[in-house]
Parts: structure tokens; C-alpha cells; sequence
């Protein structure tokens, strides 16, 4: 399975916690439910030059909720995370990273 690597890589999180983890170069994105972590590794070489010392993933399960105006559950589609480890020498701008649609 080839994916491009635009579409391995979604886009980055910005919360308190992946802020603070950019100081311990830990950073967090989103990425494509399918991914494997080699594929996560091989999309992040491509777009940043930058070859990451670990990928940890995790998955987001769908969550689901009652919708009053349907009356029916809805469910959110499945997400997953991916938190890439770099050497101590290499830094990204995470702001140059855009969202895909």
C-alpha cells in the first residue's frame, strides 16, 4: 500500500501537551487511520529531510451520540495520532505544516 506522503501526515496538534512536548522534541500529529509507523517515518523524511529516532502511534476510537435532530446515534469517524521522537540536534518549524483536505 503506497500513500502519498501529503496524505500520511494530516496535520499537526496543537495543544498544551504536544507544546510542551516540542521542548523535549516530541511532536504531534495527526495522521491517516491506515498508516503503519514505518509508512509515518518514510511520509515525515520526505516532507521534512529529517529522519525520526521513533514513531509511537495511538488510535482514537469513533465516539458516539445521540443526535436529537435525527433521533438516530452518530458516530465521529476514527483518528490517529501519531507522536514522532527527533534527535537532540534537529529542529522542525511545526508552523510550516499545513492542514490537508
Amino acid at each position: 500500500m503506497t500513500i502519498d506522503a501529503n496524505k500520511i501526515i494530516i496535520s499537526p496538534i496543537q495543544t498544551e501537551k504536544s507544546l510542551s512536548d516540542r521542548a523535549r522534541n516530541k511532536y504531534h500529529f495527526w495522521v491517516n487511520y491506515k498508516a503503519n509507523k514505518y509508512q509515518i517515518s518514510q511520509a515525515f523524511t520526505a516532507i521534512f529531510n529529517i529522519k525520526p529516532l521513533s514513531v509511537n502511534t495511538s488510535l482514537d476510537r469513533s465516539r458516539s451520540k445521540f443526535s436529537l435532530r435525527t433521533k438516530n446515534q452518530v458516530k465521529s469517524g476514527n483518528s490517529k495520532k501519531a507522536i514522532i521522537t527527533l534527535s537532540s540536534k534537529d529542529k522542525i518549524d511545526i508552523l510550516t505544516v499545513k492542514k490537508q483536505k
